[in-house]
């Protein structure tokens, strides 16, 4: 699958932050099981489901394993709405699984 050409121009600093927070350890990790858990409830017939339900699944179950005295995932909640986005983008099996409204510029 080929990536969409993206339109520098109209990139906003939230967009920036949000791929560089995506190539970092932690952002790679949330967003592989993001993709991971939305693919699944898919699968299970889910038609659509919450992006935050999900970020917050996976936020609570990092702080869980990792203790108190971790700081958990240093993740914007703004992260959520992109990362909807770019799990609809990589797997095309979860167009549309999201409801999205349109991003606001920031």
């Amino acid at each position: 699958m080929t990536q969409p050409e993206l339109d520098y121009s109209q990139r906003t600093f939230a967009d920036a932050w949000f791929d560089e927070w995506r190539h970092t350890p932690t952002g790679r990790e949330v967003t592989n099981k993001f993709i991971r858990i939305a693919v699944g409830l898919k699968r299970r017939g889910f038609e659509h489901f919450g992006a935050k339900a999900i970020f917050e699944r996976i936020r609570w179950h990092v702080r869980i394993k990792a203790g108190p005295d971790a700081d958990g995932i240093k993740a914007n909640n703004n992260a959520v709405s992109r990362l909807a986005r770019f799990a609809e983008e990589r797997c095309p099996e979860l167009q549309g699984f999201f409801r999205k409204r349109e991003l606001r510029a920031s």
